[in-house]
């Protein structure tokens, strides 16, 4: 956790930190370890973030959140992420997503022009992409 926090350090700027905190972020996840991993290292970069366990979980606080962001898993037992991704459009067109999987081969036409995560990523992976979706320029990670 040490090396990760002077990681994050030399990654985020001053500059770069005003940004990112008015940033809002909603994790979509069935998997509670992928949630927090993703949190943990969202908030150590400084963004705000939201997380859910589900589509419908997820629907209800984008009722009472405004998220810039939205990171959601494909394969899940409600809905899957890209039917989330479809409803969230509806109520929030400027609504940008960044899809997870471990099934990128399978789900390769749908993934066509998105921004995803392949299962496992890494946290500069993570950053890189989420930096990306919101327009963010990229931070230098240093050795």
């Amino acid at each position: 956790m040490i090396a990760l926090r002077a990681w994050l350090a030399k990654y985020t700027s001053a500059n770069r930190k005003r940004n990112i905190l008015s940033r809002v972020i909603l994790i979509v996840d069935d998997e509670a370890g992928i949630r927090h991993f993703v949190r943990a290292a969202l908030e150590m970069a400084g963004y705000s973030v939201e997380e859910a366990g589900g589509s419908a979980e997820a629907l209800r606080i984008l009722d009472h959140s405004q998220p810039q962001l939205l990171i959601t898993d494909i394969v899940m037992p409600e809905a899957n992420g890209f039917q989330l991704a479809a409803l969230a459009h509806r109520h929030y067109p400027g609504l940008r997503v960044i899809f997870m999987t471990g099934y990128g081969a399978q789900y390769e036409e749908e993934l066509s022009g998105t921004v995803y995560l392949a299962k496992p990523f890494s946290i500069a992976g993570l950053l890189s992409a989420v930096e990306s979706a919101i327009g963010l320029p990229h931070g230098k990670a240093g050795g």
